[in-house]
């Protein structure tokens, strides 16, 4: 039950089955105008899930409601949604591209689980990513049919597996690493994790790879067929989609393929390639092995399809059988494999695991060389942009291992230059292709991590880029300007994401040179915006670099939009996010949990300054007078006091203390011990908190 003052948008719909159902979306009074894109999300759900899967609604009348202080994304009762207002709640002038796609998968999300979560749920509380891990799935594969183009739809595929390596990769290695089906817990609000709900979905994802679309779709028919209102199990899944294609690669394995459900743990692959001029073939060893987690110490080959193809030296695909086919998918199920091309005159490039077709770590060593012909010639997007992070990422990580400060070579600038100027790739993928690593994935390749050095390594391949590129990052930006009015589709939001990386980058130029012109173009900018990406867009500019007229334009946006939450949580989360520069912006943090917009009792307005700032901002956080930490331990125990659920999130942020280099290590492990400490601490918290203890010892 929900209950207040609340008003409703209504849409009558006629389905594919002929029935009549009714559509209502509560709100708040005043926020009735920010509903009509959370309404066409539900009809697009509606119609994409009859469609793709034969599954209609099965309600005569639908309901959807936001509130504000709800701790989740959103809540899937039968008949009767609940959503928190972030999730929910859209308007050009007070929402962002990112915002209005995130919508529209949430609130797919939650629609689809009216058949995979309620119309089939789990028999347990283990199976949980049964549900979740189908839902997932469900609602990538619907966004990216929304997208559309390949283009478009790869744009996705990258931005999923960014939130995967950023999310999920970590908690695999740390101190709360568990299955997909986990056989234990001690407080249940800590189950709805990255493992359940990503990861989950990326092993629905490898069914679909191992069985091809039709045959994943013909697998969730006869899933449907046995167990529509029963509570089921992740072996029940697992069977009827082998059931349904007999003598496939999965049915063929399914027992060793299950193991993605009990073991715990991200695989490595290591692939090395060799080529016989004399024979003319190219074997392909492969190898995979899962490094211990807690409580798991040994473990067994899992089944990993990879997708892959062969270029030449001069990106032509080259073809891998007798019938000419240029992708295929090789099963490793073994902890070493070896294959073997024949017909392959000269030394290929491989390009494996496209699409990213495993949640794994490929190490197959290729030289900055292979990784230029991927990023120019490969057919696969995917694996075109995994190249270019790649490249950047290897100078990173060679620079901090060495202890010397990053330069970059004249060919990774030059190889950037041609995708920003590249006349063929579509501006969203440009965006992606030119953004560095994240400084917490760039943390994961290392076994000691200083998050000062890594800070340093990035801000200085940023600044390398900004300067290199000045004149292209120029020619971008005024090429990628709108007109008319707003729409939040792929290729507007790709153009609006590229303008607004060039516009920061010539900010970050003009702060080095000290030209007042860009970052004047960049506060005209925000003061004439027509819509939130543009605005937010410039403002970022100028916050994220340091620039003067960040602190005037930050007034302003307040000034703005002071009486809208959602709002006032983006200008928080700005600025708690903005990178580090001699300690201001966690001084500025501090300051601004005295500012009086901002309370712990609303779990947006907590999670937009101490989510912000403890999980998503590394080099703010991790500081060697140890007051990141400090403050990590005073907000959770304060935030534990009336919301444990969310104290316990932000209480992850120290699951990998462990592996820091010191002087952080041992101040990070004094932080954790003195909220373990605490006698009344929630169930929520100690759990995460004494399994984080656990993983240095």
């Amino acid at each position: 039950v929900v209950a207040g003052d609340l008003v409703a948008r209504e849409q009558r719909i006629r389905t594919r089955a002929g029935k009549d159902h009714l559509l209502q979306v509560y709100v708040r009074r005043g926020d009735l105008e920010k509903t009509e894109h959370a309404m066409n999300s539900l009809i697009a759900s509606i119609v994409w899930d009859e469609a793709r899967f034969k599954l209609p609604l099965d309600l005569e009348r639908f309901m959807v409601v936001g509130v504000s202080d709800f701790n989740m994304g959103a809540m899937e009762n039968k008949g009767l949604n609940i959503f928190n207002t972030s999730a929910l709640l859209a308007s050009p002038a007070t929402a962002t591209d990112a915002d209005f796609s995130r919508i529209e998968s949430i609130v797919a999300h939650e629609y689809f689980h009216n058949w995979t979560g309620n119309r089939v749920t789990c028999r347990d509380w283990f199976q949980l990513s049964l549900k979740e891990g189908l839902t997932v799935f469900r609602d990538q594969e619907f966004s990216m049919d929304m997208a559309g183009t390949p283009s478009a739809r790869a744009v996705c595929r990258i931005q999923d597996v960014r939130g995967l390596r950023a999310m999920q990769f970590p908690e695999d290695s740390g101190a709360m690493a568990h299955p997909v089906r986990p056989d234990s817990y001690s407080e249940i609000n800590n189950f709805y994790t990255a493992t359940v709900y990503e990861k989950g979905a990326e092993v629905v994802r490898m069914y679909q790879t191992l069985v091809g679309r039709q045959g994943f779709e013909a697998g969730m028919k006869l899933y449907f067929e046995r167990h529509d209102g029963q509570a089921v199990t992740c072996d029940d899944f697992a069977q009827a989609i082998a059931d349904a294609n007999p003598g496939s690669e999965l049915s063929t394995r399914l027992d060793t393929f299950k193991r993605w459900y009990s073991q715990a743990g991200t695989p490595r692959v290591k692939a090395h390639g060799e080529h016989d001029a004399v024979s003319r073939t190219y074997t392909l060893r492969l190898s995979q092995h899962t490094p211990a987690t807690p409580g798991q110490g040994d473990k067994q080959p899992q089944v990993v399809p990879i997708v892959m193809g062969l270029l030449d030296r001069h990106g032509v695909a080259l073809p891998l059988n007798a019938n000419g086919d240029t992708e295929q998918v090789l099963v490793l199920d073994q902890a070493e494999q070896t294959v073997v091309f024949e017909n392959i005159d000269s030394e290929p490039v491989p390009s494996l695991l496209r699409g990213f077709s495993a949640p794994v770590v490929l190490d197959d060593g290729l030289s900055d060389a292979a990784l230029l012909v991927l990023m120019r010639h490969d057919s696969d997007p995917f694996n075109r942009w995994e190249a270019g992070q790649r490249l950047a990422l290897n100078r990173i990580l060679h620079a901090l291992r060495a202890g010397q400060p990053l330069q970059l070579s004249n060919a990774f600038i030059e190889s950037m230059r041609g995708v920003l100027n590249h006349p063929d790739l579509d501006p969203a993928f440009k965006e992606l292709a030119l953004t560095l690593p994240g400084e917490a994935y760039i943390a994961e390749q290392l076994d000691v991590v200083d998050p000062q050095a890594i800070h340093a390594a990035v801000m200085a391949a940023q600044q390398q880029l900004a300067s290199a590129l000045r004149d292209d990052w120029a020619a971008a930006f005024e090429a990628n300007q709108l007109t008319g009015g707003y729409t939040p589709d792929p290729v507007s939001s790709g153009k609006r994401a590229l303008a607004n990386v060039a516009l920061s980058m010539l900010v970050l130029d003009a702060q080095a040179t000290g030209d007042g012109v860009w970052p004047g173009k960049a506060y005209q900018r925000f003061k004439d915006a027509s819509n939130m990406t543009d605005r937010l867009g410039a403002l970022a500019a100028l916050v994220n670099t340091g620039a003067e007229l960040a602190g005037p334009a930050l007034e302003r946006f307040h000034a703005l939009f002071k009486d809208d939450a959602l709002v006032v949580d983006k200008w928080f989360a700005l600025q708690a996010r903005a990178p580090e520069r001699e300690g201001r912006v966690f001084n500025r943090v501090r300051s601004l949990l005295k500012h009086p917009d901002f309370t712990l009792k609303n779990p947006n307005r907590a999670r937009s300054l101490l989510a912000s700032l403890c999980m998503f901002n590394p080099a703010a956080f991790h500081r060697a007078d140890a007051a990141g930490y400090v403050f990590w331990a005073e907000q959770v125990l304060a935030v534990d006091a009336t919301n444990p659920q969310l104290a316990s999130r932000i209480a992850r942020a120290m699951d990998r203390w462990a592996v820091l280099a010191e002087p952080y290590r041992s101040a990070a492990r004094e932080a954790v011990a003195r909220v373990a400490a605490k006698p009344d601490l929630s169930s929520d918290v100690r759990e995460i908190v004494e399994r984080a203890l656990a993983s240095g010892s």
